[in-house]
């Protein structure tokens, strides 16, 4: 039996020994998602195993429940009220904010809250505050609920927290949720632009296979088939469903909340994000940076992620449209200047370069070195690639249109951004991570620049 013939319940704390060689699990105690689904959190927390090995116990164990204004309103003080009805001891932490980041700062504030006897943590909220009580409470060995407010994005099971570390966007591997809780009821309740944001981040999962599967055959990068099968299952249902997300049916909701809680297992599977993130996400934390830099709080990571699948998807397709010169990249390659190279990453990056600049230092991802066998095995292998992004081009043929219903953004228009921002996200963007995708691969084939600038002048012309 296959992942993709499992319930969403039978994926989770059971070990699978893959056909890719690998042991997978996903440690994640419960989920329930669908209508009614929060009335099934106090029989969760019931049969809850603690840190110490014992089960949760009404009479001496402790909740501290965490929100932010926003999540209180929409759910958290109907979640307390539940809490105090069946009877549990419960302390709660309100974040103060409108809007906030994942960031360090936030990860001290509410390690702050904490207190002696707090057995269990239960987040009401989405991705900020997913990250954000994640960090916190693998660091205190506290096991977590999170209780979904939107279907914004597809972190709730996975193991890893996204933070601002030091101005720059770093992932942290940390521990599963112990539940997640769905409700499509309230999830219904939440604004259009947020379910839209979970659409974009789902559908960059298309992105996320294909260079990831690419990188197998240009780096020999391990890859599970399994695993990215069923994130392209939890992709395409999601696809199928867009006109119920529209009109915000339970059934619909539904199938995007199991969907992006089925791409955070693909990356449990894995141990890190690779199954769902790649070039598009590169983009995505960089606008993230910018907007922070710039005292804002920009558009939700979702959104951003489902832009920039949008550009990607532009780039490969010119990309096939030119004639790839291997000598001429190879040559390219070779006049890799470091120090020009430092220069503009301390221009575009501003704050956050230092943190770039010394992920340079262990990988050296432009060194020519590193690139040259790159090239080697791209013009190699160049009918399989090509193949390859042919496919992913296709399936992201109608990522535009679909995400456009639900609000979402499709181009770099609306960010405020100058011609010159657009241009450093695209060229640079792909130093902000140590990952093989899109962005490298361009750049490696020594077209990155005419990409980019392609990407510019159609959109901001």
């Amino acid at each position: 039996m296959g992942f993709l013939d499992k319930t969403i319940n039978e994926l989770i704390n059971t070990e699978y020994e893959c056909s890719c060689g690998r042991k997978h699990i996903a440690h994640i105690d419960n989920i329930a998602i669908g209508k009614n689904a929060l009335q099934k959190l106090p029989g969760l927390i019931d049969r809850q195993k603690l840190a110490d090995g014992r089960v949760f116990d009404k009479a001496r164990d402790q909740i501290l429940m965490v929100t932010d204004v926003n999540t209180r309103k929409v759910c958290g003080e109907r979640v307390l009220a539940l809490l105090k009805e069946y009877g549990y001891q419960v302390q709660e932490y309100c974040f103060p904010y409108e809007k906030m980041h994942a960031a360090d700062e936030g990860v001290e504030e509410l390690r702050e809250h904490f207190f002696e006897g707090l057995s269990l943590i239960i987040t009401v909220g989405s991705g900020t505050l997913n990250d954000t009580t994640r960090y916190a409470a693998f660091h205190a060995g506290i096991p977590y609920y999170i209780v979904a407010t939107a279907p914004s994005m597809d972190g709730y099971a996975s193991n890893v927290s996204p933070l601002i570390h030091n101005n720059l966007k770093t992932t942290y591997v940390c521990c599963n949720a112990a539940a997640v809780i769905g409700d499509a009821e309230l999830l219904a309740t939440c604004p259009t632009k947020m379910i839209g944001a979970g659409l974009g981040d789902i559908i960059g999962k298309y992105l996320a296979i294909n260079d990831w599967k690419m990188s197998g055959v240009i780096n020999d990068e391990y890859f599970c088939e399994e695993v990215g099968d069923l994130v392209l299952y939890s992709v395409q249902k999601c696809v199928d469903n867009v006109p119920g997300l529209v009109n915000r049916e339970p059934e619909a909701l539904t199938y995007l909340m199991e969907s992006l809680v089925l791409i955070g297992i693909a990356m449990s599977y894995i141990g890190v994000s690779r199954p769902a993130s790649s070039s598009e996400h590169h983009i995505a934390h960089f606008l993230e940076m910018k907007a922070i830099f710039n005292g804002e709080y920009g558009e939700m990571h979702g959104t951003n992620v489902g832009m920039a699948t949008c550009l990607i998807h532009d780039m490969y397709q010119k990309l096939l449209q030119m004639d790839i010169d291997f000598d001429e990249a190879r040559e390219k390659a070779k006049q890799f200047d470091y120090d020009r190279w430092e220069a503009e990453i301390r221009r575009s990056f501003g704050l956050a370069a230092d943190e770039v600049i010394a992920l340079y230092q262990k990988v050296g991802q432009d060194n020519p070195e590193n690139v040259i066998p790159r090239i080697d095995a791209m013009e190699k292998n160049w009918n399989v690639l090509r193949g390859m992004m042919e496919n992913v081009v296709e399936k992201t043929n109608k990522a535009a249109g679909l995400l456009t219903q639900l609000n979402g953004l499709t181009s770099p228009e609306g960010y405020g951004l100058t011609k010159g921002e657009i241009k450093d996200i695209l060229t640079y963007a792909k130093d902000v991570r140590n990952r093989y995708g899109a962005l490298q691969i361009f750049y490696d084939l020594g077209v990155l620049e005419e990409l980019s600038d392609y990407i510019v002048e159609k959109y901001m012309g």
